[in-house]
């Protein structure tokens, strides 16, 4: 039984130890967004790093997507409506990673979509987008005309570090305010410890199974006796014999 959880126990270190070595592609807590010049829907040059000092919500989008994009938009206006966070307390950019999207465009998207005034919307040229992109850990390739892409919300924290993403299009104004909590300074000890916390699950599974593995063994072994027992009783009870010499 020792055997089996030391071979288990090294396993799931040699494995972890090589899972560190894996680059995640996507976003990375406390990284900083990269300090971009962009141009906004009223075709003003503008900084990203002006967004210093408040908590940043940022959702990469394209004006030409119908889907998802929307839908993100959409979830975004409703939850921070529900959500008790005062908006003068943090921005919100919506960014467009297709270069093509000029000022024209984005004006036409925020009538379109109804985006609140308080929020800015954006393009930049391809070599500023791919930088940013990169920075955030957001991966967009083309299909076609239109673009593959995750749906990816950032919030980031007033030095313009990552400090929270939601994925998806499902979530909720609770999970908006958290988010906006942790940006703010609030501790995320989950988020933190995540990697810690997996592996111990991982751990603690592996050890499980072990355990299990050993109960079947012994069970197993038992049964064999019983049988043995049950069925030639006269192996069972037939006393040792020395010979005397």
């Amino acid at each position: 039984m020792m055997r089996l959880i030391i071979l288990s126990t090294l396993i799931l270190l040699a494995a972890e130890a090589r899972a560190n070595k894996i680059i995640d592609p996507g976003p990375q807590r406390g990284h900083t967004v990269a300090s971009i010049a962009w141009v906004d829907d009223a075709g003003r040059a503008r900084q990203l790093s002006e967004f210093a000092g408040y908590p940043l919500i940022l959702l990469p989008i394209y004006t030409r997507c119908h889907g998802a994009c929307v839908q993100n938009v959409d979830r975004l206006k409703q939850t921070l409506a529900a959500a008790s966070d005062d908006p003068r307390e943090f921005r919100v950019v919506l960014f467009s990673f297709d270069a093509g999207d000029s000022p024209a465009i984005l004006a036409k998207y925020r009538q379109r979509e109804n985006i609140p005034l308080g929020w800015s919307i954006g393009s930049a040229p391809q070599p500023n987008t791919d930088a940013l992109l990169e920075s955030i850990g957001f991966q967009a390739g083309r299909a076609g005309i239109e673009f593959s892409h995750p749906n990816l919300l950032i919030f980031f924290d007033p030095r313009l570090r990552i400090a929270k993403w939601i994925y998806g299009t499902d979530y909720s104004a609770s999970d908006v305010e958290r988010a906006l909590q942790v940006a703010t300074g609030r501790s995320d000890w989950i988020g933190v410890h995540a990697n810690f916390l997996y592996a111990m699950l991982l751990f603690t599974a592996t050890i499980l199974c072990v355990a299990l593995v050993h109960y079947l063994r012994q069970f197993r072994s038992h049964r064999r006796r019983d049988f043995r027992t049950a069925n030639f009783p006269h192996v069972a009870s037939t006393p040792s014999r020395t010979l005397d010499l």
